[in-house]
């Protein structure tokens, strides 16, 4: 399967590549929003911050159905990945065990794609509420466990949501060795 991540912090022109690439392969929207939205609608409370092991633990899980549930022989866009959920349990000081062994089970292509934080298109909206410092660190978490599970990571230049796209369905083509 070809399954690939775009990973990168909030607000980092992510959902717009993947909008882009739809016309080329199958896209994979991104788990938290999703979990956001529908807690959201659930109990009409903003976000899930005051429970950040049951995000994450609601958000591994949710990304295991997304990884298992991708084609066979179609090429998958995703919008984040498993190794995501490693960072941001990190981030939100959750243990990361549990992510960590799904990501280990489930692997995508080698090939990464990085979308760097751009502080020119960063905004916030009703789910996106970190500030541009906390972006970074978001940023920096997911590029070290991305490393440490031995990606290759292709950091997204910060031009135009096409010249992106174009970048990552030429640099799909040919897959990498797994996923």
């Amino acid at each position: 399967m070809l399954r690939y991540v775009i990973t990168g912090a909030p607000g980092t022109g992510k959902t717009s590549i993947l909008e882009a690439l739809a016309h080329i392969g199958d896209v994979v929207a991104e788990p938290a929003r999703e979990l956001i939205a529908e807690h959201r609608y659930a109990t009409g409370e903003r976000s899930l911050d005051e429970s950040p092991e049951l995000f994450v633990n609601r958000l591994i899980a949710r990304s295991i159905e997304k990884f298992d549930a991708a084609q066979p022989g179609h090429r998958t866009f995703f919008d984040r990945g498993l190794p995501d959920c490693i960072a941001y349990a990190s981030v939100f000081g959750v243990d990361t065990r549990a992510a960590l062994a799904a990501a280990q089970a489930r692997r995508y292509a080698d090939r990464v794609f990085v979308a760097p934080p751009w502080e020119e298109i960063y905004t916030t909206d009703d789910m996106r509420q970190a500030t541009y410092r906390q972006v970074v660190t978001i940023h920096n978490e997911l590029v070290a466990v991305y490393e440490r599970l031995d990606y290759e990571l292709v950091e997204l230049p910060r031009e135009s949501v096409a010249e992106r796209a174009k970048l990552v369905a030429s640099m799909s083509m040919h897959p990498s060795t797994s996923g």
